[in-house]
């Protein structure tokens, strides 16, 4: 405590000094010697991050210094190792912090999140105000539970957005001002049944019509998204036949115009960002609009009449065909057998881990790794899901192989050399793994082998690794919190 007192001190100090030079200065000692980087989000339909900075946690004082500049109020992450905490950006401000290591966090593929802890941090700050604000709220909440829980929410929320009103009607801050709306909109379409009828026109008409759409508020846009949450198919039947023609026929155009008849989308750049968002959707719906789709979010990258609705376009393209961890694996939908009806796809494998390799029954490193992955299967096959993905040329060597091989009892399925599959997965070569997280997202591509190489480790201590997770007392599932 005296070490943590004495580093309070020195970076209270170091304000004092500050100049015109705005940074973030943070306090990390659990990370001294690894990199920090601060991003941003570039859009929230993809939560697409920009790189803003990043700097390293010295040795000497476990302090990491990130230049800062900012031209308007952002949402900022900073991430060091597998670990981020978000926080607010505001122009022309400095922010000293403490980056803690996050306490009994499950294992995961992905990051886990802690909160900074701020010092010497302005009332005015918009950081300040929401932590503020969220605390009032849930104590709000708190001290009217016995109410709320007998069905009175809303009509406490409505008391909430009063004072709410009167509370901050002299602040001038619009990020906050916009934060704080958002919120309680938010939760009055989650409890106020505002999803159709005449409560979803009252929203639209509070909350909608009359503002700009804050594309930079993460609020604003975690409501946005809830409000026009519909995907095309929850259309009528002669509006989602319009809608299917215009992308049958990849043309962003006629889809501006068949959406125009939903009246919630009569603002132009709502219905252009909601189109773009929508077409994300159809392009894990259905396998025969995949091309279309991507045409069309081409031709609105390049010729969108509203500029970060282009951006979105571009990260929406990128969201959809990137190999990256984090993204969501290409979408499969796999014969079992020509003679039966069953067909694979993500939703089989939902809430477990999957090991998708690609093979060819002429490849030596093929064959030799089939069979260390059947003794895989026997010992880790209560945790993690096997796929295996033919693409050889005959269908008869295929046949051939697995009659061979009858004590392969994963799911093994041919699609032939030709496979769309392929380009999804960028297979060049045989063989070829990933990993498959519980969601239907890549946790690694290129996975490891079956078999250590001589350079890198088998995937065999994954495995275990995600056993080990998987058999937690508290009965959590991996990358849970």
């Amino acid at each position: 405590m005296k070490a943590l007192r004495n580093v309070i001190a020195f970076l209270l100090l170091q304000v004092t000094f500050l100049s015109h030079a705005y940074e973030i200065v943070g306090y990390a000692p659990a990370y001294v010697g690894e990199k920090v980087t601060l991003y941003t989000y570039q859009d929230y339909i993809t939560m697409t991050r920009m790189k803003l900075g990043e700097g390293q946690v010295s040795a000497k004082d476990s302090l990491f210094h990130i230049d800062l500049k900012v031209g308007t109020t952002i949402q900022g992450i900073i991430e060091i190792g597998n670990t981020e905490a978000p926080l607010y950006l505001a122009p022309n401000t400095s922010y000293d912090i403490y980056f803690p290591k996050v306490q009994g966090q499950p294992i995961s593929f992905q990051n886990q999140y802690t909160d900074i802890v701020f010092f010497g941090l302005d009332t005015t700050d918009i950081n300040y105000r929401i932590l503020q604000y969220n605390l009032w709220f849930d104590t709000y909440i708190a001290y009217h539970e016995r109410e709320i829980a007998r069905g009175q929410f809303m009509a406490y929320l409505d008391t909430f957005m009063i004072y709410a009103a009167d509370a901050y009607k002299d602040v001038q801050d619009e990020y906050f001002i916009t934060y704080v709306r958002y919120n309680i909109g938010e939760l009055q379409q989650s409890f106020g049944g505002n999803s159709k009828g005449a409560n979803r026109m009252g929203t639209y008409i509070n909350f909608i019509e009359p503002f700009p759409v804050y594309y930079e508020n993460d609020q604003y846009m975690r409501f946005f998204k809830s409000f026009y949450s519909k995907d095309f198919s929850d259309y009528p039947p002669d509006m989602l036949a319009e809608i299917n023609m215009a992308i049958y026929n990849a043309s962003p155009t006629r889809l501006m115009t068949a959406l125009k008849k939903d009246i919630f989308l009569s603002k132009p750049e709502i219905r252009e960002m909601v189109m773009i968002n929508q077409l994300g959707k159809q392009y894990y719906e259905r396998n025969d609009t995949k091309r279309p789709v991507l045409m069309m979010l081409d031709s609105i990258a390049n010729h969108a009449k509203f500029m970060v609705n282009a951006t979105i376009a571009k990260n929406v393209i990128t969201y959809l065909t990137s190999l990256e961890p984090g993204f969501p694996a290409p979408v499969i939908d796999l014969e079992i057998a020509p003679d039966n009806d069953e067909h694979i796809t993500w939703k089989k494998y939902e809430g477990k881990f999957v090991y998708l390799n690609f093979f060819e029954t002429w490849n030596d490193q093929s064959i030799k790794e089939m069979r260390i992955m059947a003794d895989l299967r026997r010992d880790y096959g209560p945790y993690v899901e096997f796929l295996s993905v033919c693409t050889d040329k005959k269908r008869e060597d295929f046949d051939k192989y697995m009659k061979e091989n009858p004590d392969y009892d994963w799911d093994i399925v041919y699609v032939g050399s030709d496979s769309p599959m392929k380009e999804d997965y960028k297979v060049q070569n045989v063989p070829t793994y990933f990993l498959i997280d519980q969601s239907g997202f890549i946790a690694m591509a290129p996975a490891p082998t079956p078999a250590p190489d001589g350079e890198y480790e088998s995937i065999d201590k994954t495995f275990f690794y995600i056993k080990r997770a998987l058999t937690q007392t508290d009965g959590k599932r991996v990358g849970e919190r």
